[in-house]
């Protein structure tokens, strides 16, 4: 199953306090004000809801919002593929 920007939108809304109409794709972070601090609270969020794991390094130089969704998607669609069977250990023969 896919994870749609639609999903990834709403939970940036709903973290950052920005009305969900305003976080269009070329609106800057700073311009809807997302700050640092808001934006480990909505990785932490996104990491819980789609079971992946990101890295601050990955959000280096990210300044709108389309840049963010676009960081997530690869991220949760590539773990959405890979399955709960590629979290697990491989089983010794």
């Amino acid at each position: 199953m896919s994870v749609s920007q639609d999903s990834i939108l709403d939970v940036i809304a709903e973290e950052s306090l920005v009305e969900r109409s305003s976080l269009t794709p070329d609106a800057t972070l700073e311009s809807l004000g997302i700050q640092s601090l808001d934006i480990i609270s909505i990785v932490f969020a996104l990491e819980d809801k789609f079971g992946i794991v990101l890295e601050q390094s990955e959000f280096e130089g990210v300044t709108t919002v389309q840049q963010l969704v676009d960081i997530i998607a690869v991220k949760a669609n590539a773990a959405a593929e890979s399955g709960p069977a590629a979290a697990e250990p491989a089983a010794k023969t």
